[in-house]
């Protein structure tokens, strides 16, 4: 099993690797007034970068797209780009460094955490930061979130939809098993908060510390807190195979839900045991009867490469970069970095490549997460052959 995990990890990393070597490294000179510079903030060795590989194909591909219709104004992207390996406390010298370089837009492509930790940079710079995949609302939350923008939907929309869905499959006593990283404890309080509010049960709430072998303990205490269902709230890998492999061994029967984050984990799948996630609801966002979704995922797929499973990272990393595109064309003037920010949060109504046919993100100065409403979320359930191909029939969300 940890030969199969240090494989799966080694490629992802190596896919990430060779992505970028296509982009530049943020160690080069300032860019120069004949581009756009977007610095991103990505993950190549730690515990987000079991997605990051997908959502830097969605954003490589908008930037391609833009660059070869004749860039923003004239003027082609160019992408710096430094990866904080999940830690959070390098993250603000990380993007001071992209802003030296020129940068005049951050794209955060980490984890949550890394993102709290960019706010006040943004703040102080008076830079646009974009994160276009997480979903902890504690980074547009006051203070100095003027200047960082997330798309949705957030954790509390999560919690809020499963809190439904929950109460419709008659669920009353919830136990909860979380990684014990910055990341994910700063989801806990809103997603689970949302749940219990219904009138829901916590009976129990295990912490896994990254990087386990044995689970074994955590899972023989839910089992004993006899719950209706468990809730992990991971960010994937093989700290939620193990939880996974050993609720299916020791409590089949029992519903179980999880984030986005195993459900866009192609490799991750791999490493289960056979059988292991069926039945698992996941919070997803691709919903292919969604024309621009169709749409994004046959140039996708056409692409090719390692990451070729769509998941909703692709999706997410793309509206991102075209939004940005959006604002700074709205503001005229690139370097004017307080205007570009400005325009950002008038953009409304603009049709999401993923969710449901009806999603649409729109920002306002008060409003930091783009989503509006539920339905950009997708939930699905994983099927007998480990795959998450099923729409979860019980509940889902709506605009």
């Amino acid at each position: 099993m940890f030969k199969g995990r240090k494989q799966a990890t080694a490629a992802a990393v190596g896919v990430l690797a060779l992505m970028l070597g296509a982009c530049s490294s943020g160690n080069e000179p300032a860019a120069s007034g004949e581009e756009i510079v977007f610095g991103m903030i990505t993950d190549t060795s730690g515990g987000a970068s079991s997605f990051t590989p997908y959502s830097t194909v969605g954003i490589e591909m908008a930037v391609e797209e833009i660059n070869a219709a004749g860039g923003i104004g004239g003027k082609q992207i160019k992408l710096l780009v430094e990866s904080d390996g999940s830690q959070s406390t390098q993250t603000p010298t990380l993007v001071r460094r992209l802003i030296d370089q020129g940068a005049d837009v951050i794209i955060m492509n980490s984890g949550s955490a890394s993102a709290i930790a960019a706010k006040p940079v943004c703040y102080q710079a008076r830079i646009l930061c974009v994160a276009p995949t997480n979903l902890s609302a504690a980074i547009v939350e006051p203070p100095q979130e003027d200047y960082i923008w997330i798309l949705g939907p957030t954790s509390a929309g999560i919690g809020e939809l499963y809190a439904e869905g929950m109460q419709k499959a008659g669920i009353k006593r919830l136990a909860v098993v979380t990684d014990d990283v910055p990341t994910i404890q700063s989801y806990v309080p809103v997603l689970v908060g949302a749940i219990t509010e219904t009138g829901i049960e916590q009976v129990a709430h295990e912490k896994v510390a990254p990087d386990s072998s044995d689970v074994s303990a955590q899972i023989a205490r839910v089992k004993a807190a006899n719950p209706d269902a468990v809730l992990v709230m991971s960010l994937g890998g093989q700290t939620e195979v193990l939880v996974q492999n050993g609720l299916h061994q020791q409590m089949p029967g029992v519903l179980r839900f999880s984030l986005a984050s195993i459900g866009n984990q192609p490799t991750t799948w791999e490493l289960a045991d056979p059988g292991a996630l069926e039945g698992l609801v996941v919070v997803g966002s691709i919903d292919r009867t969604n024309p621009r979704t169709a749409e994004f995922a046959a140039k996708f797929e056409a692409r090719g490469g390692p990451t070729s499973i769509l998941t909703a990272y692709q999706p997410q990393g793309y509206d991102g970069v075209y939004l940005v595109k959006q604002a700074i064309e709205a503001a005229g003037d690139p370097n004017d970095h307080e205007k570009v920010n400005e325009a950002f949060s008038k953009i409304t109504g603009y049709q999401a490549t993923y969710g449901r046919s009806d999603f649409t993100l729109s920002f306002a100065p008060d409003k930091h997460v783009g989503s509006d409403g539920n339905c950009g979320i997708v939930l699905n359930q994983f099927d007998a052959d480990n795959k998450p191909t099923l729409v979860w029939d019980v509940h889902q969300g709506s605009c």
